[in-house]
């Protein structure tokens, strides 16, 4: 393909997408630089409207596995280190099983395996009784849902070994402190070490954000219409793949830069001057 027989204007071409009302954002950017490929009367809306919503699904799916990830991360973190010999041993199976089965495994496990040891329960699709059919209806109507699901769980044991590591930092002169005051075992994670370790190990919490922005262009396994999902069928229907990986490309840099932005501002505005990395 020569350099020049590229077309340009391919994001301001009609998706295939029908069905879905227009954007004015959209059709306003197409009506300026869309020249002849731009078309007001398509009744299908532009692919550069598909790519944003396509972008707006991939942040929200993200930020929604990461809280998943942090909360059941530092559960997990925190039970790796207790003198409870149970709750340690359910913390290392789950990160020993979590962390060490590829995710694209781990979403079709919850897809299609998952599924059949539930109750039965009534398929929209069939209308009969199946075994984990409110699963499977929620598979196909919201497979985001169960996207965001199994993404938290695999970044959660990632996390999880983060977390485990600060905590194990924390001098034990402060732990020893801690019970000299009076503390629960709760009171001193939450109090004392808890927010000693978050500080530690911020900057590899961070590299794992951006992991799990990177990572959930692999929900479109799930038929998640996210933005690696839009950017794949333009490519099948335009056969433009230089002009949609050259102008694609730079949104995850630009989404991922963003939240290593906003995580090295929380950085600072938790950083005390001598502990982590934060306090030179």
């Amino acid at each position: 393909m020569s350099f020049g027989s590229l077309n340009w204007t391919a994001f301001c071409n009609a998706s295939n997408e029908y069905g879905v009302d227009k954007s004015a954002w959209a059709e306003t950017i197409c009506q300026q630089i869309g020249g002849s490929s731009y078309s007001a009367a398509a009744e299908a809306p532009t692919w550069l409207q598909m790519l944003g919503a396509g972008v707006f699904t991939m942040v929200w799916t993200a930020i929604a596995a990461f809280l998943i990830a942090f909360v059941l991360g530092s559960l997990l973190g925190v039970a790796r280190t207790l003198p409870n010999k149970f709750l340690a041993g359910i913390g290392h199976v789950y990160v020993e099983i979590f962390r060490n089965i590829p995710l694209i495994v781990q979403l079709f496990f919850w897809a299609f395996v998952f599924p059949e040891f539930l109750p039965q329960s009534i398929s929209a699709g069939s209308g009969e009784m199946v075994a984990g059919g409110w699963w499977k209806n929620l598979l196909n109507t919201q497979p985001a849902v169960v996207g965001v699901f199994a993404l938290g769980l695999y970044t959660a044991a990632r996390l999880s070994e983060h977390i485990r590591a600060g905590i194990l930092t924390v001098p034990r002169g402060q732990k020893f402190a801690a019970s000299a005051m009076g503390f629960t075992t709760a009171q001193s994670y939450r109090y004392v070490i808890l927010p000693v370790a978050y500080r530690t190990v911020w900057p590899t919490v961070t590299s794992e954000a951006m992991n799990v922005f990177k990572n959930s262009a692999v929900l479109y396994a799930l038929s998640v219409l996210n933005f690696f999902a839009y950017t794949k069928t333009m490519r099948e229907e335009t056969s433009q793949d230089i002009v949609i990986l050259v102008l694609s490309t730079p949104v995850y840099l630009v989404v991922t830069y963003t939240i290593k932005g906003i995580m090295v501002w929380i950085e600072k505005r938790m950083a005390v001057p001598g502990l982590g990395s934060g306090g030179k």
